[in-house]
């Protein structure tokens, strides 16, 4: 019984209170998600008193407070419930947080989730803080144009230490996008200007209020290599509108600008005015030395690229400009491959220059066709022949004879001169190659102001069994050294237009290594082929300006042409030891005499270079106050032995004086012979 008339009593305390929710929900003026009461201070919040909930979720009164959330039309002007969302057209989401005794929570953090394939929330947090009536609001826009389906937009917050949460749904609808016209805000701009271009962005038909992107691009922007425009390629509506830059960069024409989105593709015209040429500048010229026409190869080339540059006021390169080209000489038959080029998209407009006969220095000029005071010049072309010719071929040694026949590693150097049929140095880095017969050379060695040295060491091999041509026998300490470089033959330009026109010439064959110095090629000699077909006679030049040019027999081709330009000489490797001085027995007849010997090494070569001579002597004689002794001395330039390669040796003299004599001199006088290492030998001399 008790609990009968309880439970009466709790059904109508429970009417009472739904008749006092109906009387508030009625004097606040009643709707789907809260109230519309004059004391709500903004369009889409609310301080109602009421805890009703949204059409399908609702508030529910609990002892911990309630969350309330409630979807609005974001587009409409004053609050409409709605749920249905698409694409461009958001909803505001509001939740209401209250405490149990029904009192707005200001402050509160509230946390929005939904599905993402459906929604998403700007800003992206979905996160939002209560303001004093206790509504935090966040905006919901579709995850996509395509996106379909319902789902459900939860708030959660945490009121007196319980986390509370309430729900509504929604559904979505794919959005259609459509494009206004596009506009740009000046048609026609000049060189390298710039404007703005703009269209408006409708989701169904509707202003779009979320943001959405747009893909602009053009023509100019999108040619190859490089764009000759640029526009802003993606970019977001702001209240339904996109706004792009494009900036001319030499587009010269007009330009189709298209704005694109979700298919939906717009386009304008703008109109680009070309830019106008103010100037020409050089740029290179490459290479910028050429080489005399029938002397290509090896890198050696007879053509050149040369460029220059038209720009604008500013210093922007300008395409389509018709350029004029001519040359400062024509000498030698230099020619141009066209009178005229087109500047490119560069600005760079090319000619291609090809060398004639003649060496010489030259300049391009570039004018503009369209204005032919904008004129240019190239400043550093230049025309050589590039290779040594045989006449101007010159092989040197720092010394001749060295001590090397018993000593290891004693150093001379050979050197080349190399210069064109004009006597002018050939280019830098021309290749001149060393071999020889023995001891060791470093080669090769390339040009520098038409030189070039290699250092040559005394070592083994030590040539022991030559049979050179001298009456002296010698057949050993003898090393020809042969160097040789890609040249040219010799000719006579009688008509001197430096060109090779049936005039007299001087036929070489292939060089060879003379280890017996006798001036043809021998059996066991090595050669070097040129020209594998030739097969002629090298007849020997009459000037005789060919010396130790040597060609092997049967390997001419009968025609001027390229070939090897080459010299050849001998370094002697010495011996610091006495061989012969010969004679070595003078016979006075006189109270002073002066005397000439040879003096020549252990294979009668001559001595090292540089060694010294020395003199003692006993030469008793008697005058007229009796006994004395006469001097032996070294004549002037006798004391040392000289730079020479002579087989035999070299000559000295020296002088035996006495004073009043009553019998002459006579007795013996000891030569010694110091060589550059500090080694020496002696020799006796009798003089009677």
């Amino acid at each position: 019984m008790r609990n009968f008339i309880a439970q009466g009593l709790i059904a109508r305390i429970r009417f009472a209170f739904l008749m006092m929710l109906a009387l508030a929900v009625a004097g606040c003026g009643g709707g789907g998600g809260g109230s519309s009461s004059t004391d709500c201070p903004t369009q889409y919040s609310t301080s109602c008193g009421t805890t009703g909930g949204g059409s399908t979720g609702g508030g529910t009164t609990t002892t911990t407070g309630t969350v309330v959330v409630t979807l609005l039309d974001a587009t409409a002007a004053t609050r409409v419930e709605k749920h249905t969302l698409t694409s461009g057209q958001p909803l505001i989401v509001e939740a209401l947080v209250k405490t149990a005794a029904g009192v707005a929570v200001p402050n509160a953090v509230v946390t929005f989730t939904t599905d993402a394939n459906y929604g998403t929330f700007e800003p992206s947090s979905g996160t939002a803080l209560t303001n004093s009536n206790g509504v935090a609001t966040a905006t919901l826009v579709a995850s996509s144009l395509a996106s379909s389906g319902a789902g459900t937009i939860t708030a959660t917050a945490s009121v007196g230490g319980s986390v509370i949460s309430d729900d509504d749904a929604y559904s979505v609808t794919p959005g259609v996008i459509t494009l206004s016209e596009l506009t740009v805000t000046t048609n026609s701009i000049g060189a390298y200007g710039s404007t703005s271009v703009y269209a408006d962005v409708f989701v169904n038909g509707v202003k779009a209020t979320s943001t959405q992107t747009v893909n602009f691009s053009s023509g100019c922007a999108s040619s190859a290599p490089v764009g000759k425009a640029e526009i802003s390629s993606s970019v977001a509506s702001v209240n339904g509108r996109v706004t792009a830059t494009y900036t001319d960069k030499g587009c010269a024409s007009a330009d189709t600008i298209t704005a694109t989105i979700a298919g939906v593709t717009k386009t304008a015209v703008i109109t680009v005015a070309a830019p106008r040429a103010s100037n020409i500048s050089y740029v290179s010229a490459t290479p910028a030395t050429i080489y005399i026409k029938g002397t290509s190869g090896a890198g050696k080339l007879t053509d050149s690229v040369v460029k220059f540059k038209v720009v604008d006021s500013s210093s922007n390169p300008v395409a389509g400009k018709l350029v004029s080209f001519s040359l400062s000489t024509t000498v030698g038959g230099i020619t141009l491959n066209d009178t005229t080029a087109t500047s490119d998209a560069a600005g760079v407009a090319s000619v291609t220059v090809s060398a004639g006969t003649v060496p010489t220095p030259l300049w391009v000029n570039a004018t503009l066709v369209d204005d032919p005071t904008i004129v240019s010049q190239s400043p550093d072309l230049s025309i050589v022949t590039g290779l040594p010719t045989q006449d101007r071929f010159s092989l040197s040694l720092g010394t001749f004879n060295i001590e090397g026949w018993r000593r290891d590693g004693t150093e001379t150097t050979a050197s080349i001169l190399a210069a064109d049929r004009l006597g002018n140095p050939v280019p830098d880095g021309t290749a001149v190659v060393f071999i020889s017969e023995g001891a060791v050379v470093n080669s090769p060695c390339t040009t520098t102001s038409g030189e070039c040295s290699v250092k040559v060491r005394s070592g083994e091999f030590r040539p022991r069994l030559d049979s050179e041509p001298s009456s002296y026998g010698v057949s050993k300490g003898r090393v020809t050294i042969l160097a040789y470089a890609t040249g040219e033959e010799g000719f006579d330009d009688t008509n001197g237009d430096n060109d090779w026109a049936g005039e007299s010439f001087r036929d070489l064959g292939s060089p060879f290594v003379d280890n017996n110095e006798n001036g043809v090629w021998d059996a066991a000699e090595q050669f070097i082929t040129f020209d594998p077909s030739a097969t002629g006679v090298c007849s020997a030049p009459p000037d005789g300006r060919y010396y130790n040019a040597l060609s092997k027999a049967g390997t001419c081709n009968g025609s001027w042409g390229t070939n090897y330009a080459r010299r050849s000489l001998v370094l002697v490797l010495s011996s610091h030891q006495i061989g012969t001085v010969q004679p070595s027995d003078f016979p006075m007849g006189t109270c002073s005499k002066t005397f000439t010997f040879r003096l020549a090494d252990e294979n009668n070569n001559p001595m090292p270079a540089g060694a010294t001579l020395a003199l003692s002597s006993n030469l008793p004689y008697t005058n007229s106050t009796g006994s004395a002794k006469a001097s032996a001395t070294l004549t002037p330039g006798s004391a040392s032995v000289p730079n020479t390669a002579a087989p035999g040796g070299t000559y000295h003299s020296f002088t035996v004086e006495g004073a009043d004599c009553v019998t002459y001199p006579k007795g013996s006088v000891s030569l010694s012979v110091t060589s550059p290492s500090g080694a020496s030998s002696s020799w006796g001399i009798t003089i009677q």
